[in-house]
């Protein structure tokens, strides 16, 4: 099976924000910093309200608590967006370019090979560990870190399951 399909900074970001947010220590990271900030902006007000019974100080409570829910619940989508900016950040800091472009993936019963004008690289059926899909790509985990992914825009539903049918295939007979 050949698949052809290019890789873009866009795809290779997205690529990072889902390893990122797969990893649990994210999630448990996320919620405690969600936590501790209203706990401390909680706690700062309550101790200024305590020290001098005053309405305003009340009202500055009842203004702190609802900006503390508000970031609750923007949180994510704020962390989001400094991973995405810390990202490519860090792809314009060098030359990335072999990262992106043109690929040709070739699936045989053994293994897989991805060409491109740079690299070529060849995944053994022993190498694949995990399998994960998302609506926007096909990630072929080959440890923790290293991931080959394939963007779905470039395939149709026919091919889609073909290529699932063959990385299940590889994945199982390993």
């Amino acid at each position: 099976m050949e698949i052809k399909y290019e890789i873009t900074e866009e795809d290779y970001i997205n690529l990072n924000l889902y390893h990122a947010k797969s990893l649990g220590h994210y999630k448990k990271g996320l919620n405690v910093l969600k936590v501790l900030l209203v706990i401390m902006c909680v706690l700062l007000i309550l101790a200024l309200s305590l020290r001098a019974l005053d309405f305003k100080l009340l009202i500055a409570f009842i203004v702190v608590t609802t900006a503390n829910l508000l970031f609750i619940i923007r949180f994510d989508k704020i962390y989001e967006k400094l991973i995405r900016k810390t990202i490519k950040a860090n792809l314009k800091a060098k030359d990335n370019s072999s990262l992106f472009g043109k690929r040709t993936m070739l699936i045989s019963d053994n293994e897989i090979k991805i060409t491109s004008k740079h690299i070529t690289e060849m995944i053994s059926k022993e190498s694949i560990k995990d399998i994960k899909i998302y609506d926007d790509m096909i990630l072929i985990y080959l440890s923790s870190v290293k991931v080959s992914f394939i963007p779905t825009r470039y395939l149709n539903e026919e091919t889609k399951e073909e290529l699932l049918k063959r990385l299940a295939a590889l994945k199982e007979n390993n």
